[in-house]
């Protein structure tokens, strides 16, 4: 991993690096993917395949009406509440 793929993940991930961040991340980096390659090279063949994937099933709950908060109580604990609506922080620009 180099710088220029360092700054195009983080502008992927909408992240802002500084300068003196870089080669601490580079460091990190490396150490990850080090690790990732230590974990390729354990020896798994007396790890049957039972052990690791097991049955599961869906467990379903009855669908039952419960008491929920009703717009009045909702409004008075609401940070910010405008037309029966909670309102909450832009997360997606358009």
């Amino acid at each position: 991993m180099d710088e220029k793929n360092l700054r195009d993940i983080a502008a992927l991930a909408k992240l802002s690096i500084r300068d003196e961040e870089i080669s601490g991340m580079l460091n990190d980096f490396s150490r990850i993917v080090s690790y990732v390659d230590e974990i390729k090279n354990l020896d798994t063949s007396s790890v049957e395949d039972d052990e690791i994937y097991q049955l599961t099933m869906n467990s379903l709950r009855p669908d039952i009406k419960e008491n929920t908060l009703n717009r009045d109580a909702l409004s008075k604990i609401a940070p910010s509440y405008e037309n029966g609506y909670v309102v909450v922080p832009r997360v997606i620009e358009t």
